[in-house]
């Protein structure tokens, strides 16, 4: 076993609650896999998630979520196992509770159940969901992909905002953001582990796992906070002076399939400017930042690295636009290129602006969530955007899995 994946194993152990017990694999699925051939494209939406067939860029039937009420936009994430068996949404499940209690009522209480069920892997339905007896509590919700059913949403502790969700190199934990908390989740077991909390205004807007060490970084407002997950501890803070965008996505962070730079986007600078700004992992040092302000008024969103580093690719919302950056020429962004206008329009739910970008195994190309009710391909090089993909109407954020 190379020492990378020595320190992974040895992280989840650190992160889980259940370090003391054995650590089981996922028993091998038997049965013939309903989830779609070939790479897929799952968009997590307030209420489902929808996959799409990244090379036939075909929607599937979505996956409906079995909450309760309905999350803020922006406020859930999804990520899937690198093994492309599991998927898991960070959400909200509950509806809030009377600002003003009854006279004579006790205090309310938000946090997760003392009873096992709490824990239960079998399909909603059974026992009740989180909320329902009132109140919004912060839950997990794992999807199984070969049947293609979401389970029954596991409640985390922490109160705030849930806006990202990674899953460690082996599978084995859920680190999952709960307002300023970062939270470990078994994902045999479903126990929530031991929160590590950032400090006050320090809400987590993302989160980038290091593709091969063990390190987490944790987008916050004006920071990144890197954590290393082998003992749980977080570095020192390194300044970015950046806001997140408005649209709160997952992926205002990204980094290179080396982990030797982060990148980070948002609004900062004198003149509050669209800014990507790189920042070296070895030292923790920050790098020169590029921008669009010739261009004009920006808010970049997200952004991914195609797999040799070689150039990023930035949805700015404010704009409707995608900014290609050549990694070469960083300093001077390429022209922007606008995204194709959706089709009709209304008080539908929804941002109407781009919320996120991924980028599909091979040749499958990059994927552009609208922030309403598409997904967007795009060819990275030709700029060129293929024919919108209808997804689950409120689309955020988006991530890929092989077929499991």
């Amino acid at each position: 076993m190379c020492p990378y994946r020595v320190a992974l194993a040895l992280a989840a152990t650190a992160l889980s609650s259940c370090s003391l017990f054995a650590q089981p694999k996922v028993a091998a699925v038997h049965d013939s896999s309903l989830a779609p051939p070939g790479p897929v494209g799952y968009v997590v939406c307030p209420t489902a998630v929808t996959p799409v067939e990244l090379a036939t860029r075909t929607a599937e039937a979505p996956i409906p979520l079995p909450v309760t009420g309905t999350p803020s936009l922006g406020n859930f994430a999804i990520a899937t196992s690198p093994d492309g068996r599991w998927a898991y949404v960070v959400t909200t499940s509950g509806v809030p509770l009377p600002s003003v209690p009854p006279a004579g009522a006790p205090p309310a209480t938000i946090g997760p159940p003392t009873s096992p069920a709490a824990s239960s892997t079998e399909p909603a339905g059974g026992a009740s969901a989180p909320g329902s007896a009132g109140g919004v509590h912060n839950v997990v919700v794992p999807i199984d992909l070969v049947t293609q059913r979401a389970l029954a949403p596991v409640v985390i502790p922490g109160q705030g905002a849930t806006h990202a969700v990674v899953v460690t190199h082996n599978g084995r934990t859920i680190l999952v953001a709960s307002g300023s908390t970062i939270v470990p989740v078994d994902a045999v077991t479903h126990d929530a582990g031991t929160p590590l909390d950032l400090g006050a205004g320090r809400t987590i807007f993302g989160l980038a796992l290091d593709p091969v060490d063990t390190m987490l970084y944790a987008l916050v407002p004006g920071s990144i906070v890197p954590v290393d997950t082998a003992d749980a501890k977080a570095g020192a803070v390194i300044p970015t002076g950046l806001s997140v965008s408005s649209v709160y996505s997952p992926h205002g962070i990204a980094i290179t399939t080396d982990g030797s730079t982060v990148y980070v986007v948002g609004q900062g600078g004198v003149d509050f400017g669209g800014r990507v700004l790189p920042v070296a992992t070895a030292t923790g040092t920050p790098l020169p930042a590029t921008g669009f302000d010739r261009f004009g008024i920006s808010d970049p969103a997200a952004l991914a690295v195609t797999s040799d580093g070689a150039q990023l690719m930035v949805v700015d919302s404010a704009n409707d636009w995608l900014n290609p950056v050549a990694v070469a020429t960083f300093a001077t962004p390429g022209q922007p290129v606008l995204l194709p206008q959706r089709h009709g329009g209304g008080a539908d739910s929804g941002t109407e602006h781009p919320t996120d970008i991924v980028l599909g195994p091979g040749r499958t190309g990059a994927f552009v969530v609208d922030g309403f009710d598409s997904v967007v391909p795009y060819t990275p090089g030709t700029e060129a955007f293929g024919r919108a993909i209808p997804v689950c109407t409120g689309a955020t954020s988006m991530t890929v899995a092989t077929a499991p």
